[in-house]
């Protein structure tokens, strides 16, 4: 995480300039937090309109090393995880915890997470509820994080993915020339070196957590259940 910074007020600083990029979209004041609230429309790159939202956008402390919530205001988004809204509180389910967290490792802007983050995301769910699916769009929860890991190791096998991602945990990178840690006899600059070095950028603290919420999942107790018990004791 970067710098200590006062995420509220740099939030607010931000949303007070945030109609000169989205004319629709007006900050407010409720119960002395800040909010960005309006009709998201929106428009491709063409300048075509498709539809629009209306939402509402809330500070978070964490900001700007993590995402602000979204909330879709106009009742057109069931309530529910298959629909990428967590139930608990009804806030969007923008963008799965591993990507985000990296995503912001360097802080980010309002007005880019809107346009880059918060708008791709309401045209997912505007072609859902055309075509009733998402398109290209990872799953919810648990299951989207591991897609995530599956996508950047190239694997699906859940053992290996515990192996490779404890590999980088211990931050030992091979040199380009050697063979890849994966034991494939690739050279390592041809194999996991872009994976390596996405996943690197991971605190320890969120390694630990990310290796333990896959050997604490169901399936992996299920698939291999002496592996699980060992790696419990990891710290």
């Amino acid at each position: 995480m970067g710098e200590v910074v006062d995420g509220i007020s740099l939030f607010r600083a931000e949303a007070i300039q945030i109609s000169d990029a989205f004319p629709s979209l007006s900050f407010l004041e409720q119960d002395g937090k800040p909010i960005v609230a309006g009709e998201l429309e929106l428009i491709d790159a063409e300048g075509v309109k498709h539809g629009s939202y209306f939402i509402e956008i809330h500070a978070v402390e964490e900001y700007p090393y993590r995402f602000p919530f979204v909330f879709e205001t106009g009742g057109r988004i069931p309530r529910n995880i298959d629909w990428h809204i967590f139930e608990s509180d009804g806030h969007c389910c923008v963008k799965n915890q591993p990507e985000e967290i990296l995503l912001c490792k360097a802080g980010i802007t309002l007005q880019v997470f809107i346009e880059k983050e918060v708008k791709p995301y309401f045209f997912n769910q505007l072609f859902r509820e055309k075509h009733g699916y998402f398109l290209q769009e990872r799953s919810h929860g648990l299951l989207g994080e591991l897609e995530f890991f599956f996508d950047l190791f190239k694997t699906k096998d859940l053992l290996r993915l515990y192996e490779l991602i404890s590999h980088v945990a211990k931050r030992i990178e091979p040199s380009r020339t050697e063979n890849c840690f994966c034991g494939s006899k690739e050279k390592y600059r041809r194999c996991h070196r872009e994976a390596y070095r996405t996943v690197i950028k991971f605190t320890d603290e969120e390694l630990r957590y990310f290796i333990m919420q896959l050997v604490n999942s169901n399936i992996f107790k299920r698939l291999y259940p002496m592996q699980a018990m060992l790696a419990s004791g990891v710290k």
